[in-house]
């Protein structure tokens, strides 16, 4: 990934060697450029983002976190229930059940899978150079990593392992909106480089979070308030929320197709660096992406 990225940027520099005198003339709109002069542009976008190793820590399971395998593993009804899945699944385990079993080992470098993501946004042009622009961008992102579960086994002569392995599941969507000024270097009449820097606003909702016990997910998330889990007892489960705001800054840099005043397809690179809003997670950290964006001039309804 970060070859990807030198050469991302290389290609960029490439072109300011090539082309530095084009980009020190200023257009206001010019029909052999493909440029317009001003006004506003629809954007629709899609790419792949990464959403930094720092916040996915959250999903480790660790007893610091608001959230962690002790919920479960502390509690009497779902300690029965894991010791029969285990039986059930391993015919060579028989674990002592006054000393129980326990997690031995929670993931130590948990990070997230990169992520499709999609973003709208609108942008108006004061000329061929310069815009502000507004967007909004989704992500889905997913958090996936081992943890051990250590017990005293009853069977002496067994000789496999005392631990067993099993995943813990994060999953969140997050929104960001960005307010952005980029500047376009007219290099020429298709190919235009730009840079683009501003705020970000970002609100994170944990979806869901599972410990993965031979096949049956066990619910982190506590959905009883804090109260005690009691088989059979009949609990409503309440609609808590995890997560929240947070913000940052952000700088993109791309090039601009324009096949016509009209139409341009945007390649491009965004990095961010700021917090998110999760609990016991939230220093700055820097996440990534790289989108294509696909830009509708409002010339096209121009006669």
């Amino acid at each position: 990934m970060k070859r990807f990225f030198s050469c991302w940027i290389l290609v960029l520099l490439s072109l300011a060697g090539v082309m530095p005198a084009a980009w020190g003339q200023h257009y206001t709109g010019d029909d052999e450029m493909n440029i317009a002069g001003p006004g506003a542009d629809i954007i629709v976008a899609g790419g792949i983002y990464f959403g930094g190793k720092a916040p996915a820590g959250y999903y480790s399971g660790i007893p610091s976190n608001e959230n962690n395998l002790g919920y479960i593993f502390n509690n009497q009804s779902w300690q029965q229930d894991i010791i029969k899945l285990i039986a059930d699944h391993h015919s060579e385990v028989s674990i002592n059940s006054d000393k129980g079993f326990w997690v031995k080992e929670c993931p130590a470098d948990m990070h997230y899978s990169m992520a499709m993501s999609v973003a709208l946004g609108v942008s108006y042009r004061f000329d061929a150079h310069w815009r502000i622009n507004l967007y909004y961008t989704f992500a889905r992102l997913t958090a996936k990593d081992a943890f051990t579960v250590g017990f005293e086994n009853l069977v002496p002569s067994n000789v496999s392992n005392d631990y067993l392995i099993y995943m813990l599941v994060g999953k969140e969507n997050r929104s960001f909106f960005d307010l952005t000024g980029s500047y376009t270097f007219q290099a020429n009449k298709i190919v235009k480089p730009f840079i683009e820097f501003g705020a970000q606003f970002n609100f994170v909702r944990v979806k869901s979070f599972d410990a993965v016990i031979e096949g049956r997910e066990f619910n982190l998330l506590d959905v009883y308030g804090g109260s005690t889990y009691v088989a059979g007892a009949g609990m409503q489960e309440l609609d808590t929320r995890y997560g929240g705001p947070g913000w940052g800054v952000l700088a993109d840099v791309g090039i601009k197709l324009a096949f016509s005043k009209s139409v341009s397809v945007d390649p491009c690179f965004y990095v961010s660096f700021g917090k998110v809003g999760l609990n016991g997670y939230k220093d700055y950290h820097f996440n990534y992406g790289v989108y294509i964006r696909l830009v509708l001039s409002d010339a096209m309804f121009q006669k």
